[in-house]
């Protein structure tokens, strides 16, 4: 008797296979035909990307926003620090104002409380939007995670109800009473057993 099993399409019978695939006839190895060739392999379908969300969409904006006025700020300050150098350097050539060395020391110096008192002001919107953002989790945490939460505890507590109730209610009884059936079952056949051994 053959013993089939379904492989894709079609059945095929077990005899025929080998662990190698291959079949074994005198000493010779023959590579089975398959059954049935698959008409097409099943196709994978392509994961599809979600459009961004408005929020995402909001901070991706107000992230080019910020770069730009940074580079805007940043260029500037370079612009105004070129302009006051050649005015400088002019100057000290004309003989009428300090020496190119002092020149370059201040603008330096101005340059580099200009660059701090940016970087402090950048600093301190950067933390007010990280609070903000922080309130929005939390926000987030109260509204929509801890009633979610509340659901799930709920459900489980209907479930556990539901599980003490049918094992109160239907199993022990059952096994309690499957018991006494078999031991009746037990007592009948040994006194039907010494029924018979006494004829």
């Amino acid at each position: 008797m053959a013993t089939w099993y379904w492989e894709g399409e079609s059945f095929v019978r077990l005899d025929n296979l080998c662990y190698n695939d291959c079949k074994m006839k005198d000493d010779t190895m023959t590579i089975p035909e398959p059954a049935v060739q698959p008409e097409s392999a099943p196709s994978i379908e392509p994961v599809t990307e979600f459009p961004p969300s408005p929020a995402e969409l909001r901070a991706r904006r107000w992230l080019i926003t910020g770069l730009v006025v940074a580079a805007l700020f940043l260029l500037s300050i370079i612009l105004l620090l070129v302009f006051l150098s050649l005015d400088a350097y002019q100057s000290a050539m004309a003989g009428t104002g300090p020496s190119p060395g002092e020149v370059v020391v201040s603008l330096v110096r101005d340059a580099a409380i200009i660059f701090v008192a940016f970087e402090t002001l950048l600093i301190g919107v950067l933390m007010i939007i990280l609070m903000i953002q922080v309130q929005s989790l939390i926000t987030l945490l109260q509204d929509e995670i801890e009633p979610m939460l509340e659901a799930v505890n709920e459900t489980l507590a209907t479930v556990r109800g539901t599980t003490q109730f049918v094992s109160h209610n239907v199993v022990s009884p059952v096994v309690k009473w499957s018991g006494y059936v078999a031991g009746v079952q037990r007592v009948v056949r040994e006194f039907t057993g010494l029924f018979k051994g006494q004829e």
